[in-house]
C-alpha cells in the first residue's frame, strides 16, 4: 500500500515542524551536544525522511487500523537513532545529556498535535503523562518540562516544507534542515513520482 501525495505531503511537513520544535528547545536549553544525528530525526540511518520511513508513518493519517501493518514497521525502522536507543528501554550506558535530549523529544511529541497521543497537551498535562511512563523517563521528562516551559514557545503551525523560520535555529540547523527537505523532495521525485 502506497501513501498517497497529500498523506505523503503532510508526514514530511509534521517531519519537519518536529524537527524545528526540538531543535529549538535543545539550543536554548544547550542539551544533545554530542548527539551527531541533528538536526533531530531528519539526519543518519532511521531518520524520517527516508523511504522506508516515509511509506508506512504517511498512512497513519488514514487512521488507527493502519498502525500495525504500516506505521510500526516504519516506526521500527526510525528507532534505529541513537537517541532511541537511549531513550526508549533503559540503558545503562546513556548519558544525562542524551536522556534530556530524549526527554525533550517525548515532550514536545505530547505538545504537538497527534491524535494518537491525544492530540496537543498543556504542560500540566504533560506533566502527568510524564508520571506514567517508566521510572527511568519520568524524572527527565518532569525535570526537562519544566525548563521547557520557561522558554518561549515557538509557533510551529506555520512552517510548512517551503518555509521554514530561522527564529530560534542556528544558521547551520536552518541550513541542514531546509537541505533535506530539498534531498527529500528530489528522492520523492525520482524514486516514487511523488512531487512534493
Amino acid at each position: 500500500m502506497t501513501p498517497t501525495t497529500e498523506e505523503v505531503r503532510q508526514w514530511v511537513t509534521d517531519t519537519v515542524r518536529h524537527a524545528y520544535h526540538i531543535e529549538y528547545f535543545l539550543q536554548r536549553l544547550q542539551i544533545g551536544t554530542q548527539d551527531k544525528q541533528r538536526p533531530h530525526d531528519i539526519v543518519g540511518v532511521g531518520n524520517k525522511l527516508e523511504w522506508e520511513a516515509i511509506k508506512g508513518f504517511a498512512l497513519q493519517y488514514r487512521g488507527p487500523h493502519m498502525f500495525q501493518d504500516h506505521v510500526l514497521p516504519s516506526l521500527e525502522f526510525h528507532r534505529q537513532q541513537d537517541h532511541h536507543c537511549a531513550w526508549n528501554s533503559y540503558n545503562a550506558n546513556a548519558t544525562p545529556d542524551a536522556m534530556k535530549l530524549g526527554a525533550v523529544d517525548a515532550c514536545c511529541s505530547l505538545l504537538e498535535p497527534r491524535a494518537y497521543q491525544g492530540g496537543c497537551h498543556t504542560y500540566s498535562s504533560l506533566y502527568e503523562v510524564a508520571n506514567t511512563n517508566p521510572i527511568h523517563k519520568t524524572g527527565w521528562m518532569l525535570l526537562v518540562g519544566r525548563e521547557m516551559e520557561l522558554v518561549e514557545q515557538p509557533r510551529i503551525d506555520h512552517i510548512t516544507i517551503d518555509n521554514v523560520p530561522t527564529l530560534g535555529l542556528s544558521p547551520e540547523s536552518h541550513d541542514i534542515l531546509c537541505g533535506r527537505i530539498s534531498e527529500c523532495r528530489e528522492m520523492l521525485d525520482k524514486t516514487q513520482g511523488i512531487k512534493l
